[in-house]
């Protein structure tokens, strides 16, 4: 009986030690809660114009680590591959575009703060543009400011890697004689687009 008594005391010790645990927020090895957003505004705003200007030709993902689109060549000794490999840790690509078909990597595209805030980047980091160059990556960055419509930002990044011609060229505009009358879906779907163009507005660096 006695036995008995001691083993549920002993018990009880323990499971009030393991509760205590996860209630001490020194020491519950789970102390988290879920984020309300996962982009920033302006990461946001420029992932929803970067997939109007190329989301119909490219696959575009966010937030690559750079050890995650470019190796070490081969013939590289296992010191020299760590300590290249090594450059590389931390280092991140807001944006990554991809061939939809072959999943094969087409760009790198940087968001530019000059005022360094949201925590993007302000100056040039130049062991990721020449990585990202020795591997055949073209590197773009866009900085923040306003002005820019998706097809700017569409000619920008295709000329950058190399398809000019499959830019879009701007229609000559005619001067209207009275002016157009719009539904109120039209002026709606305007008003949308010139907001969204006007939150996160780019010019490459």
């Amino acid at each position: 009986m006695e036995f008995a008594l001691l083993s549920i005391l002993v018990l009880v010790v323990v499971a009030s030690v393991v509760a205590s645990k996860f209630t001490d927020n020194n020491e519950n090895p789970y102390p988290f809660v879920r984020k309300k957003e996962i982009y920033t505004q302006v990461e946001s705003a420029f992932l929803s114009l970067l997939e109007r200007a190329v989301g119909d030709n490219y696959r575009i993902v966010s937030r690559v680590k750079l050890a995650d689109v470019i190796d070490c060549k081969a013939g590289l000794s296992s010191k020299s591959r760590r300590i290249a490999m090594t450059k590389t840790k931390n280092k991140q690509l807001d944006y990554v575009l991809l061939d939809k078909q072959k999943m094969t990597i087409v760009a790198a595209v940087d968001l530019v703060n000059n005022a360094n805030k949201d925590g993007h980047k302000a100056q040039r980091d130049w062991f990721v543009s020449g990585a990202l160059e020795t591997a055949g990556i073209p590197h773009i960055r866009m900085k923040v400011k306003s002005g820019y419509r998706v097809e700017d930002v569409r000619n920008a990044i295709l000329f950058k890697i190399g398809k000019p011609e499959t830019a879009t060229k701007r229609k000559p505009t005619r001067t209207p004689t009275r002016p157009a009358v719009l539904s109120p879906s039209q002026a709606k779907a305007q008003a949308s687009g010139s907001a969204l163009a006007t939150s996160t507005q780019l010019a490459e660096i």
